[in-house]
């Protein structure tokens, strides 16, 4: 599953970029499909600051999103940092009692708030006294216009942003109206940002959820539920890759990557989830799942034979990502780049010397059923048992999938 973010830079009168807007794409064409803006934004935080990550994507810089009044009711922008994001409110959105208290609440947050394509009307005169900036589309706006603009800002002391700056003397006219920030073509078109990502396919996000608001949240529950996950798991991983002490921290088991993430940010990249209830139900997606969960599986139990009942955890996630490269039909070297594996888990999976070699060489083989091969590589471990313990995963994983199943028809049934 390839995945899209668009980014146009904000930058002060001397080009130095302060900033991107963040812009919805869904394919590598530089244009916006027509979606429902609620949706469009919540796919472009998704892609953002899961799929991608916050640190490639922002550079270190703030970023500017675009939210629409059912989304800021919502409060999703308190999913996120006002150190990381600028909260764009929409020319659209009245300022109405609901909308002012959102706002409101976000400004006592620390959030910056910036007006998009603003121009005095009726139904946002109330919002200027929230509003840290106000954008200006300059090519579609009078010298006239403007000027009102232009008064407003300057009584209220409100930061000018020129967007849809396109030439060098729209530019200089800016610079000479007051305005402090610009974005636009002539500076630089948007850049579209791609990565693969997992494809979602489970919906048992309001149990996560439930468990995460629990007076005491049991760490154990989660992880049993994330285990069986490889899209969240694959996901939790990512995040945790993108701290910034990642470089201290190998990750061996899914419970450890929730403690290292913490619940407050685990309660964030779940909540942001289930807003998009995306599935992707294609057989090949399905059969993938089943196998990545049926070799986890197999890994723990022979793991736990192989290695003892400390390296359990482990194996499992060994399991678990061997068939990322398929998935994301990348090279494995590229895909693990993004992973806080220990080297034992991605020596194995690259096909270097690991402690992990026998096991990823007996999931293999028993696969695809080479009993000739086991006999040589697996003498500690009975081919019966072996045989028991494969099915045992292909059960465990089937009856997961069908649970995973039964609650996206269930949820589905619901929505009608």
């Amino acid at each position: 599953m390839e995945i899209f973010v668009a980014r146009q830079p904000i930058l002060t009168k001397t080009e130095e970029v302060i900033g991107y807007e963040l812009l919805y794409r869904n394919s590598h064409n530089n244009d916006f499909t027509k979606i429902d803006g609620d949706v469009a934004t919540i796919e472009l935080l998704l892609n953002s600051f899961i799929g991608i990550g916050n640190k490639k994507i922002s550079n270190g810089k703030k970023l500017f999103i675009n939210f629409t009044r059912n989304l800021l009711i919502k409060r999703v922008p308190r999913l996120f940092s006002p150190e990381k994001i600028i909260i764009e409110i929409l020319e659209d959105v009245e300022g109405d009692a609901e909308i002012i208290d959102a706002i409101s609440e976000f400004k006592q947050l620390g959030y910056t708030i910036a007006l998009d394509d603003f121009f005095l009307k009726d139904i946002n005169k109330s919002l200027v006294t929230y509003a840290d900036i106000i954008k200006v589309d300059f090519g579609q706006t009078s010298y006239a216009q403007r000027k009102i603009i232009q008064n407003i800002a300057q009584f209220n002391n409100i930061t000018l942003l020129a967007e849809k700056v396109e030439t060098r003397d729209e530019f200089n006219r800016a610079l000479m109206e007051g305005y402090a920030l610009f974005q636009g073509y002539f500076f630089s078109k948007p850049v579209i940002l791609s990565t693969q990502d997992v494809p979602f396919y489970t919906n048992n996000y309001l149990g996560l959820l439930n468990e995460l608001h629990s007076p005491e949240p049991s760490i154990d529950k989660l992880t049993a539920i994330i285990e069986c996950d490889l899209s969240l798991s694959y996901k939790i991983l990512k995040i945790v890759n993108t701290m910034d002490y990642f470089t201290r921290i190998k990750i061996t088991s899914i419970k450890q990557a929730i403690l290292t993430l913490g619940i407050n940010e685990l309660i964030n990249l779940i909540a942001i989830i289930s807003l998009s209830k995306q599935k992707d139900s294609s057989s090949v997606s399905n059969e993938l799942l089943l196998r990545s969960l049926t070799r986890a599986k197999l890994c723990e139990a022979l793991g736990e034979k192989l290695y003892g009942n400390t390296k359990k955890s482990e194996c499992f996630m060994l399991g678990m990502f061997s068939l990322l490269d398929v998935i994301l039909k990348q090279p494995l070297e590229k895909t693990l780049e993004v992973l806080p594996l220990s080297d034992d888990i991605k020596y194995a999976l690259l096909g270097y010397q690991s402690p992990y070699n026998l096991l990823l060489d007996l999931i293999v083989a028993i696969e695809m059923a080479d009993w000739s091969k086991l006999k040589l590589i697996a003498p500690i471990v009975a081919p019966k048992n072996l045989s028991k313990h494969y099915e045992d995963a292909i059960l465990w994983a089937t009856k997961i999938n069908s649970n995973l199943d039964n609650e996206y028809d269930s949820e589905k049934a619901i929505s009608k």
